[in-house]
């Protein structure tokens, strides 16, 4: 059984660890004086994490969605 809302938290989970790698990679490369190479790679971690959270919380409900439709079946 697919739980949802618990895929969903652990999709928050691993997008906010996206978001600190970004900031560690732009207060990294902050003090080795190569700011762009921080920015360029904050935000591919961004865009890294987002896809990965919208791509986590689709095949959430996609599994949901045949789990019901399952269930529904068998009740005919």
């Amino acid at each position: 059984m697919v739980d949802v809302n618990r895929v969903r938290a652990r999709a928050k989970v691993t997008f906010g660890l996206s978001v600190l790698a970004a900031a560690a990679a732009v207060g990294w490369f902050w003090y080795q004086d190569t700011a762009a190479t921080g920015l360029v790679l904050a935000v591919l971690f961004v865009v890294g994490g987002y896809w990965e959270y919208r791509r986590r919380l689709a095949d959430a409900r996609r599994a949901a969605q045949a789990e019901s439709n399952v269930d529904e079946r068998d009740r005919r």
